[in-house]
């Protein structure tokens, strides 16, 4: 890539960055929405998931604030990892408004190569993305340091490596995808049927181990899954260690399992760290099929 391409690039990556930050309304309702959906878990249904830690410790001592830390801790796992792949999709729309008025035509036509374009539009949502969704993490931050702490340092730089991750992850398919739309009606559509079930597919808003096997299984296939699951063994590791502290082993084990912390994959019981390695893997598939795309897109345009 020379000089002028770079120049493209971070040009038209700014373009889009001033172009989303325009719509002030799209702004405030991306970083609200993660933000109620937090709210609402705390006040309605985090006693829900607080009588369910109860039912599994019955018989047994616990601390109540470490309690509280550890279903604080699954309810913001949940919705970060959600809002990586919400913020991400919505974030689209500066693409397809380009699209839709033919500005990306008048793009075209400049002495750039398209290949240079489509990075900026997948650089431009991953830099969107991160800051939202970095704002929204700040805030959990905020209120886990009010209501109980239980993260080391380590933990809290797993948190931001892991947003970087999935937001990379989130806007690498979300660029696939909305290259197939083409008004922001659709796009619009999509994405409320996205945020509507996504936090489902993945087992953010409630744990893969209440789901019917059938769709246990299916779960398995979706990437946003195994963010989540990372999320959760980085934001309740510590509460969960404190809560079962002098509780036997099969106790925290059987939490675990039941919140999805360790899940079984295909009859493999997986962690953290085989997590974090598949949604790796997953990564470098879209990747390679992001490649594989571009490239019969310009063989395509020779011929």
């Amino acid at each position: 890539m020379n000089t002028r391409e770079i120049r493209s690039f971070f040009g038209l990556v700014l373009r889009g960055f001033r172009i989303f930050l325009r719509n002030r309304a799209g702004v405030f309702f991306s970083l609200l929405a993660p933000l109620i959906v937090l709210l609402l878990y705390f006040l309605f249904l985090g006693d829900i998931q607080m009588n369910s830690v109860k039912s599994a410790l019955e018989g047994i001592p616990y601390d109540a604030k470490a309690l509280r830390g550890f279903v604080d801790g699954w309810t913001i796992a949940g919705v970060v990892s959600v809002s990586c792949i919400t913020v991400s999709f919505s974030a689209h729309s500066v693409m397809i408004e380009d699209r839709e008025r033919g500005a990306i035509a008048d793009i075209f036509v400049s002495p750039v190569r398209r290949l240079t374009v489509s990075a900026a539009y997948f650089a431009c949502n991953f830099v969107v993305t991160c800051a939202i969704v970095f704002i929204v993490l700040c805030v959990c931050f905020v209120y886990l340091a009010i209501a109980g702490w239980y993260l080391t340092a380590a933990a809290v730089f797993s948190a931001v490596g892991m947003v970087l991750m999935s937001a990379f992850s989130a806007s690498l398919i979300g660029t696939l995808i909305c290259g197939f739309i083409r008004s922001s009606s659709v796009h619009s559509a999509v994405t409320g049927i996205l945020s509507a079930a996504i936090g489902f597919l993945m087992g953010a808003y409630m744990p893969v181990s209440i789901f019917p096997t059938a769709v246990q299984y299916i779960v398995l296939f979706v990437p946003g899954t195994y963010s989540a699951g990372v999320f959760r063994n980085i934001f309740c590791r510590g509460a969960l260690s404190e809560l079962c502290n002098g509780a036997p082993e099969a106790a925290e084990k059987a939490l675990r399992d039941a919140f999805s912390m360790d899940m079984d994959f295909f009859g493999i019981t997986i962690g953290a760290e085989e997590m974090a390695w598949i949604f790796a893997i997953t990564i470098a598939i879209f990747l390679a099929v992001f490649g594989v795309i571009l490239a019969i897109r310009r063989i395509k345009r020779k011929n």
